[in-house]
């Protein structure tokens, strides 16, 4: 492929990638208005940049413009890692919260935030791998995994496994 067709191919999951980071980024603002009324700067500097920032980041890195790519793939995991931990050790409405607009991210977006971050696929290969849950987060993401509807990235032996693991975790 073409320097310019790889370039091109990578802008357009950006774009799609960015679709989804501004509607995070517009639910966290409600979630501050809602609390605060008002949304302060100070609010805004601890929320992900808008994605123009990252579109113009992309346009301006010249050869270096996967880097920005990856960035925001770091961001869903990143974010995705925080839902986790959150939808297990947070409060009920704001585990509910989450779980919502999980759903309407999918509903809205057209894809699954979680299938974005990669984490889900990871934490489970490794875990897989050393044959047990090494850290509270890893669990917290695969206890996700074992909630969700869709269990398209293992299949029914590795399922077995991994929910295994979880009550091994479990009764540690």
């Amino acid at each position: 492929m073409a320097k310019n067709a790889k370039r091109e191919a990578a802008r357009r999951e950006l774009l799609r990638l960015l679709e989804g980071l501004e509607f995070y980024r517009v639910w966290r603002i409600s979630c501050i208005k809602m609390v605060k009324g008002t949304v302060l700067q100070e609010d805004l500097n601890e929320i992900v940049e808008p994605s123009m920032v990252f579109l113009e980041e992309f346009d301006n890195a010249g050869g270096q413009y996967n880097q920005i790519l990856q960035a925001v793939k770091q961001w869903y995991s990143f974010t995705y890692s925080d839902f986790c931990y959150l939808m297990n050790a947070g409060n009920e409405a704001g585990s509910a919260g989450i779980r919502q607009f999980l759903k309407d991210f999918r509903d809205e977006i057209g894809f699954d935030f979680q299938s974005e971050a990669g984490l889900v696929a990871e934490t489970m290969k490794k875990a897989l791998k050393i044959g047990r849950i090494a850290k509270e987060i890893d669990y917290f993401v695969l206890k996700e995994l074992e909630d969700a509807a869709d269990h398209a990235i293992m299949g029914g032996r590795e399922r077995a496994q991994v929910f295994a693991m979880l009550r091994d975790f479990e009764a540690r």
